[in-house]
């Protein structure tokens, strides 16, 4: 029983020690406040951790991880350039594109748009469009039918459909550098693809050697070569051994340039989201210091007859400890509980309540996807609660010292 006197004491105080309204509304705003921080971060870190998920499996699905564009199109010899981009190390596959930019209109409607005309077995090696493009499209991709992909934003505001043919106007210049009237290609709508975000309202596809008919390039001239690498942070560096590898001009192009703010920005979200818990929970902890500086007081009398029974200063201090602990506890459990739910149930809550406006959270404009991902990771829930759970027990220890300044003389002398 010795061993367990501490948290028998601590937790039976706990129990019927709270009968003043004060001292019970404090406890519980402790409680509430650490639940209420615990359940913050693991909801926002799990929603970092869904942005971060898309950011790798989504949108580097369609985005290259290094490209390597010729300073003066065309670049030549392809083949040879390809095989140098996969020789070196840090490079997983490579392939080759040609890059149309220009304006498409359909039925009076034009956008602007960028094709990227790729060969189907190459670009799987460096991305994974495959997953979110038509299967019907991608196969006439694969066939080399003459024809586009479509992002799907932009089919929409074209209301163009598959199977129906729009005009692809393309800017020329004379040997003079003066602009000439611009090339019209007329292009039959193979399908849509829809990666979720913004990417749907810029991009295009066609087959690599329509893209290259349309240039009047011959089947070893590109525009540039695309890049898969080993580590996706470390892209810089590998495109750049590459690209000074080719006798030709390139620039030098990686994921981490274009969109590198993304992962810049999603990082960053997530250090706040530390700070603003460790804040929440600093601020509850406050409320355990007072809850247990009440408590001493109120049991002076209590804690006098214990010294006087032989008992010691370091088992008194343990007992309130127990009683501040039991409330940073509580509010850990309660805050893992309901973190845990909202992590799981968040992307349907935010979509019911975005039919339900009519207003979307992410715009498909500005973000790169148009919903709110979420991935619940165990590591993130262990390491909220765990720091949670230390800072409120670590604030137990100077008010449950004051334990040891009771005089039994001077408390049971009145």
């Amino acid at each position: 029983m010795r061993p367990f006197l501490a948290f028998y004491i601590g937790l039976r105080y706990h129990r019927f020690g709270q009968r003043r309204g004060l001292v019970k509304f404090i406890s519980r705003s402790s409680t509430i406040g650490i639940a209420l921080g615990v359940a913050v971060l693991i909801i926002g870190l799990s929603v970092m951790n869904g942005f971060e998920r898309e950011l790798n499996q989504r949108f580097l699905s369609v985005v290259s991880q290094g490209e390597l564009p010729a300073v003066h199109p065309p670049l030549r010899n392809a083949n040879k350039l390809t095989q140098i981009a996969q020789n070196t190390q840090g490079v997983v596959a490579a392939a080759p594109y040609v890059n149309l930019t220009g304006l498409i209109s359909y039925n009076g409607q034009v956008d602007a748009i960028a094709i990227r005309g790729i060969s189907p077995q190459s670009q799987l090696k460096v991305t994974n469009i495959k997953p979110y493009v038509q299967s019907l499209a991608w196969q006439r991709l694969t066939e080399n039918q003459p024809g586009v992909v479509l992002g799907s934003q932009v089919a929409a505001k074209l209301k163009v459909k598959t199977g129906q043919y729009l005009t692809l106007m393309l800017a020329e210049r004379s040997d003079n550098g003066k602009f000439k009237a611009p090339k019209r290609v007329r292009l039959k709508v193979l399908g849509t693809f829809s990666v979720g975000g913004q990417i749907d309202g810029q991009l295009a596809f066609m087959s690599l050697k329509q893209a290259q008919q349309i240039k009047s390039w011959s089947a070893e001239e590109v525009s540039g070569v695309a890049l898969k690498v080993t580590h996706p942070l470390q892209a810089s560096d590998v495109v750049r051994r590459v690209g000074l590898q080719y006798p030709q001009l390139v620039y030098v192009q990686s994921w981490t340039h274009n969109y590198g703010y993304l992962y810049q920005d999603i990082q960053m979200v997530r250090t706040i989201m530390y700070a603003i818990m460790l804040l929440i929970v600093i601020v509850a902890c406050f409320n355990i210091v007072s809850t247990l500086i009440l408590a001493v007081a109120d049991k002076r009398r209590d804690l006098a007859i214990l010294k006087t029974l032989g008992a010691q200063d370091g088992l008194l201090i343990r007992c309130f400890m127990i009683y501040g602990a039991y409330n940073a506890i509580v509010g850990c459990f309660w805050g893992i509980v309901f973190g845990v739910l909202g992590s799981w149930w968040l992307p349907d809550l935010v979509d019911v309540m975005q039919r339900i406006t009519g207003h979307r959270l992410l715009s498909p404009d500005v973000y790169f996807i148009d919903f709110l991902p979420s991935q619940l990771q165990l590591g993130n829930v262990l390491v909220v609660s765990i720091t949670a759970a230390l800072i409120g027990i670590v604030a137990t220890i100077w008010p449950a010292s004051r334990a040891r300044l009771i005089r039994p003389a001077d408390e049971l002398s009145h």
